[in-house]
C-alpha cells in the first residue's frame, strides 16, 4: 500500500498549535510550564503584501487554536479587509497559546501567532511570489520572527520525510527500540534545521514531532507494521498480512517520552496520544462513565504506572480530562449528573471543571442536532476496482455529489467536516448527495462511532480499492474531494479543505 500523507493546510488546525503558560522562572531553551485556564484571546494584524484585484472577493483568513482539555481544535475565519488588515477574538483553554494563520493566498504556508488572554497580539505578515512567507509579532512570547513561519516548515519536513526501513519481521519489543533509537532519531535530525529556530521553538517542535511519531507509529503498531510489510515484502508474497498483537510489556517504551512533562501541553498531539492510550485494547483502560475520578484513576494506575514511570502528576489529570473529552467527541454524549458531580469534586484546578462543563453544554446542543442526522452505511459495489468509483456515483443519478476521502486518524479531515457542517446545513434542501469514503486504516469500531455525527452516504473500502482510487485521481493526501454534477460528470477535484464559503460555491456550481 502506498504511503499517504495528510493535506497540509487543515493540518494547521491541530498539529502545529501549542499552548503556552506562565511561570515565575523561564528557562532560555523552553517556554514557561503550562497551566490550564479558559479565556478570550485577541489578535490584530495585517497582510502587508495583500492587494485586492478588481472583481475579486476579499479572501478568508483562517486561524486554528489547540484545545488540550476538550481535545478538539478550534477553527475560526475572518475576512481580510481591503487594506489587508484583520482581527480575531477567540476562546482558548490556556493562559498562553500559539495558533496558526493561513489563507489560500499563502498556498501551503502558514504562520504562528501568539494567543494570550488579556493581551492583544499584533502581527504583520508578508508573502511574495517567490513563495517566501515572513512575519513579525509583538507579543510577550519569546519567539523570533524566524520561528513564526519556519516552525511550520520543520513540521512539513518531518511529514514529507518518507525514508523508512523494513522492520515487519522484528518482534514488537525489538521494533520499539529500533523505531525510537534509529528511525525517529534520524527523522528528527533530518527535519529540524537548527540555525533557523530559537532554542524555545526547537524544543517545541521536537516535542511535537516525538508525540506525532508516538501516535502515528508506536501506538498504532499493527497499522504501521502492516503498511511496512506491504511496502517491503518480497515480490510474489501475498498482500494479506496480520501483524502480531503486542502484549502489555511492549508499551514499556512510554517511559522514554516522559508523558508527565508539562511542556507537552504546548503540543496538540498530546491529546492525540492520550486518546490512543484510552482506546488501546491491550491496555484496556476502562471508560470513565459514572466512576468517581479517584476510583477510576486507581484502576488506571495499576495499568499504567510502571509503563509511564510514575503514579502521580499531570499525566493522570490530563488523562482523566481527556476521558470525558473522548465521551464528548466520539459519542456526542453529554455528561450525566453523576459525572458532573465527580468532575467538580476531583479537579483542584477549577478552570478544568469550567472548561469541561462548558463543553458539555455544547455537546447537549450537538446531541439535539444529531437527532436529525441520517447516516447510511453502504455496501461497496461488487465490481472491479477500476469500475468502483463510477458504480458509487451512479447510485446518486440526478444529484450533485461531493465525495470526501477521509480517515478517522486524520485530524484535518475531522476539522474540515466540522467546518463543512454549515455548508451541509445550507444545502439540506438542495439536490446534493454527500458521500464519504475511507478504508481499513480507520478502525471499524471507531469509524462506526464517528459516522454517527457525520451523516451522509458512508463507504468503507479495502486498502487495495482505496489505493487504486487515490492513484487514479492522483491524490497524495487527505482530505481530498471529488465534485460531480447531476449528470454524473466529474467537474473538479481538490486536496485540502478550501473553506466553507468556497466549498459551498463549488457545490452550487454543480447544480443546474
Amino acid at each position: 500500500m502506498k504511503n499517504l500523507t495528510i493535506s497540509f493546510k487543515p493540518i494547521l488546525l491541530v498539529v502545529i498549535c501549542f499552548v503556552f503558560l506562565s511561570c515565575t522562572q523561564v528557562k532560555k531553551d523552553k517556554l514557561p510550564d503550562p497551566q490550564i485556564a479558559a479565556g478570550i484571546a485577541k489578535v490584530t494584524g495585517k497582510v502587508t503584501s495583500f492587494h485586492l484585484k478588481k472583481g475579486e472577493a476579499n479572501p478568508t483568513l483562517n486561524l486554528s487554536v489547540p484545545n488540550p482539555v476538550t481535545a478538539e481544535p478550534g477553527k475560526f475565519e475572518t475576512k481580510l479587509s481591503n487594506d489587508g488588515s484583520f482581527y480575531f477574538e477567540v476562546p482558548v483553554e490556556c493562559t498562553f497559546n500559539i495558533g496558526m494563520i493561513w489563507t489560500d493566498a499563502f498556498d501551503d504556508n502558514c504562520v504562528s501567532v501568539g494567543l494570550i488572554p488579556g493581551e492583544v497580539t499584533k502581527i504583520e505578515i508578508s508573502y511574495d511570489t517567490t513563495d517566501q512567507l515572513k512575519a513579525t509579532m509583538v507579543s510577550s512570547l519569546g519567539l523570533s520572527s524566524s520561528d513564526l513561519p519556519y516552525y511550520y516548515k520543520m513540521f512539513i519536513n518531518f511529514i514529507e520525510d518518507r525514508e523508512d526501513q523494513s522492520c515487519y519481521t522484528m518482534t514488537p519489543e525489538d521494533f520499539s527500540h529500533f523505531a525510537i533509537e534509529k528511525l525517529m532519531a534520524q527523522r528528527l535530525k533530518r527535519s529540524i534545521i537548527d540555525s533557523l529556530l530559537s532554542d524555545k521553538a526547537k524544543n517545541l517542535i521536537t516535542n511535537q514531532l516525538k508525540l506525532m511519531y508516538l501516535g502515528g507509529c508506536l501506538l498504532t503498531y499493527k497499522d504501521y507494521i502492516t503498511t511496512n510489510y506491504l511496502n517491503f515484502k518480497p515480490k510474489g508474497e501475498p498482500d494479506n498480512f496480520t501483524a502480531q498483537e503486542p502484549n502489555r510489556s511492549y508499551y514499556a517504551f512510554l517511559k522514554e517520552f516522559n508523558l508527565g512533562d508539562p511542556q507537552y501541553l504546548y503540543n496538540d498531539r498530546y491529546s492525540m496520544v492520550l486518546k490512543y492510550l484510552l482506546t488501546n485494547k491491550t491496555l484496556n483502560i476502562p471508560a470513565i462513565k459514572d466512576m468517581p475520578v479517584e476510583v477510576w484513576l486507581k484502576e488506571v494506575k495499576t495499568i499504567m504506572a510502571d509503563l509511564i514511570g510514575s503514579d502521580t502528576g499531570l499525566f493522570y489529570n490530563m488523562l482523566a480530562a481527556n476521558a470525558y473529552a473522548l465521551q464528548f467527541n466520539n459519542e456526542i454524549k453529554p455528561l450525566s449528573d453523576k459525572q458532573k458531580e465527580n468532575i467538580r469534586s476531583y479537579f483542584k484546578n477549577e478552570e478544568v471543571t469550567k472548561i469541561l462543563l462548558k463543553r458539555n453544554e455544547e455537546i447537549i446542543k450537538l446531541d439535539e442536532e444529531n437527532q436529525h442526522i441520517i447516516t447510511t452505511i453502504n455496501t461497496t459495489p461488487a465490481v472491479p476496482k477500476e469500475a468502483l468509483m463510477n458504480a458509487i456515483i451512479s447510485k446518486y443519478k440526478g444529484k450533485a455529489v461531493l465525495v470526501d476521502f477521509w480517515a478517522t486518524w486524520c485530524q484535518p479531515c475531522m476539522v474540515a467536516m466540522q467546518a463543512n457542517k454549515v455548508v451541509k446545513s445550507e444545502m439540506h434542501d438542495k439536490n446534493v448527495a454527500f458521500v464519504y469514503i475511507t478504508n481499513l486504516s480507520s478502525p471499524m469500531e471507531l469509524w462506526q462511532e464517528k459516522i454517527k455525527m457525520i451523516g451522509g452516504e458512508q463507504y468503507y473500502l479495502t486498502n487495495d480499492e482505496w489505493e487504486y482510487i487515490m492513484n487514479s485521481f492522483e491524490f497524495t493526501g487527505i482530505p481530498s474531494y471529488l465534485f460531480y454534477d447531476t449528470k454524473g460528470i466529474m467537474k473538479n477535484k481538490i486536496t485540502a479543505y478550501p473553506g466553507a464559503e468556497k466549498m459551498q460555491k463549488m457545490i452550487g456550481e454543480l447544480l443546474p
